[in-house]
């Protein structure tokens, strides 16, 4: 009877594997060395391959605390729909995997009796010898030759990383479970994550201009057809990833701005204050008589600046409301000439050296308005 080799991807095969790991011990580390009666030469060998597996699963495990510290964290993740956790997680632990099986798998018996009709064939990481409890030797590791003793703290080594590995896997797959139980924290959780993402969903408007009609999103008709908003937040914790996430929000701010007449690029910018979309939109064909006029028939661009801080969008937003403006300006028939956006820069840094508020450039331009009203 053969052992059972393949792994299932799944948590009882990560509790299994960590709890051979758990088994390491002296005993029977001396008694697999005698039932293979290992040369020094040998020996040796066998310490340098583990010590190439440890190398292996240290860079396995600075890539997978990397991975968990922001997967629990995140609403939605890469191919999410496609694995189990469980599953995923093997596929990031590969290495890890294959080390611990190629080492105890050289460590088992070679003959096995026969099973009894119907039992399942034991998984070869409960079989080895090293993780089988033996007496150990009298006098201890320590009586033996220094190959003997590299080669005891370099597994044991090894196996800690096994156990420490595999257990915080484990760790991750309560956590997720216990996430999707909790609608308040997937809800808090979907909120932050849609927050770190609305930088990136105010730039999807240039993806937005090459489609003519908007396509349909399966996360948004799942969230319109939500008993609540908590309900959507935790039946769909980890079944999109961020690019479906951020279409969603894309389409769902557009939707809500082309109800109130706004362009998809009006609609992003300001997606909580449709009212100021579309006084901006008013405003922009008035700068010919906003005296924004400067020198050879250039735009002042202090009135730029007024303009920017009054339209009341976050300041990492401002590059792209300039060449909204830039092109709005143009399409209705501006006359005057627009400012590189380089310029435009140059004349904020030297307000803000002179210490003139945000709030001073908005109300400066305010009045502007209620000049020409």
């Amino acid at each position: 009877m053969k052992y059972k080799t393949i792994v299932d991807k799944n948590e009882g095969s990560l509790l299994q594997i960590i709890k051979a790991a758990e088994s390491f011990n002296a005993g029977g580390f001396l008694e697999s060395l005698r039932k293979r009666n290992l040369s020094t030469y040998e020996i040796e060998q066998l310490t340098d391959e583990v010590r190439e597996y440890q190398l292996k699963m240290n860079r396995e495990v600075k890539a997978l605390v990397r991975f968990s510290e922001t997967f629990l964290s995140s609403y939605a993740t890469e191919n999410n729909r496609c694995f189990e956790t469980a599953e995923r997680l093997f596929n990031h632990i590969r290495s890890t995997i294959s080390a611990a099986r190629k080492l105890l798998r050289k460590t088992c018996p070679r003959r096995m009796g026969r099973q009894p009709e119907g039992k399942e064939r034991p998984l070869f990481y409960l079989r080895s010898t090293l993780t089988i409890a033996h007496t150990g030797d009298l006098f201890g590791i320590e009586s033996f030759e220094a190959s003997v003793q590299t080669l005891f703290e370099n597994m044991t080594t090894f196996f800690s990383t096994v156990i420490n590995t595999l257990a915080l896997c484990h760790s991750m797959i309560v956590s997720e479970s216990e996430i999707r139980q909790d609608a308040d924290r997937c809800m808090s959780i979907y909120n932050d994550t849609c927050a770190r993402l609305m930088d990136e969903v105010r730039q999807m408007s240039r993806w937005l201009e090459s489609v003519r009609q908007l396509p349909e999103s399966q996360l948004l008709k799942r969230k319109n057809q939500a008993r609540s908003e908590k309900s959507f937040a935790r039946e769909n914790y980890h079944q999109y990833t961020p690019v479906e996430l951020k279409q969603m929000l894309v389409l769902e701010m557009v939707k809500k701005g082309h109800n109130d007449g706004l362009t998809d690029e009006e609609a992003l910018f300001w997606p909580d204050d449709h009212d100021q979309a579309l006084r901006v939109r008013r405003v922009i064909p008035l700068f010919d008589q906003l005296g924004a006029e400067g020198m050879k028939g250039k735009m002042d661009s202090g009135v730029i600046i007024e303009f920017l801080k009054w339209c009341k969008v976050e300041s990492k937003l401002e590059k792209q409301l300039y060449q909204y403006f830039c092109q709005s300006y143009k399409d209705q028939g501006g006359r005057l000439q627009t400012l590189g956006w380089s310029s435009v820069c140059q004349v904020r840094k030297d307000r803000r050296e002179q210490q003139i508020s945000d709030e001073e450039q908005a109300e400066s331009f305010e009045r502007r308005l209620a000049a020409i009203a």
